[in-house]
């Protein structure tokens, strides 16, 4: 609205000025070029509520975004335990069945020999059976055969299992204490 044209347009050619048009043509333009200042105030509200909005949006996207990373870098760092745990795991599940093989062959210091094993050589098979041993234990057996006990596992004195119950404490041919009582009760 130009409130210059219309004051121009309201002023007569003798100068004078026509106030009651004026102010009727002011009254019907202002509600279509102005607003009240209620409600003004109300969209001012509006409009930094909406930026309230629209920042802290923008900030959970930001956080969303962030969340989404740190989730993605900790399913990373699982997987990234989980074939570490399995590589330690097979590594003790093949150390385990080294040292128990090298037992088993007669060795009198399994520890002592298990560091001589190439391991990069021995191999678990899928049946649990180990590949690669044999050989080398073999070259052991010649190179170092004080590590060995004479005749290897097989000829092991295996001890001697006595049946259970108490001995007879008295000798052959003493009678057990039942049996005396039974001989005094007259039985």
């Amino acid at each position: 609205m130009d409130i210059k044209a219309i004051i121009a347009k309201h002023t007569k050619e003798d100068g004078s000025f026509d106030s009651e048009a004026f102010a009727t043509e002011i009254n019907a333009t202002i509600p279509k070029e102005f607003v009240s200042k209620e409600q003004y105030s109300k969209k001012t509200e509006e409009i930094e509520q909406l930026t309230t909005d629209l920042e802290s949006a923008q900030k959970s996207n930001l956080s969303t975004e962030e969340l989404q990373k740190q989730l993605e870098k900790a399913v990373n760092d699982a997987k990234e335990r989980e074939t570490q745990f399995n590589a330690d795991l097979a590594s003790m599940q093949k150390t385990n069945a080294v040292k128990l093989a090298l037992k088993d062959s007669g060795t009198v210091n399994s520890d002592l020999l298990f560091g001589q094993v190439n391991m990069d050589n021995v191999i678990i098979q899928d049946d649990g059976k180990i590949s690669g041993l044999d050989d080398q234990v073999a070259t052991f057996k010649e190179s170092m055969p004080y590590l060995f006990q004479e005749g290897g596992a097989a000829d092991k004195a295996k001890p001697t299992i006595v049946a259970g119950g108490n001995p007879n404490s008295g000798g052959a041919g003493e009678k057990s204490l039942v049996q005396k009582i039974q001989e005094r009760l007259g039985e």
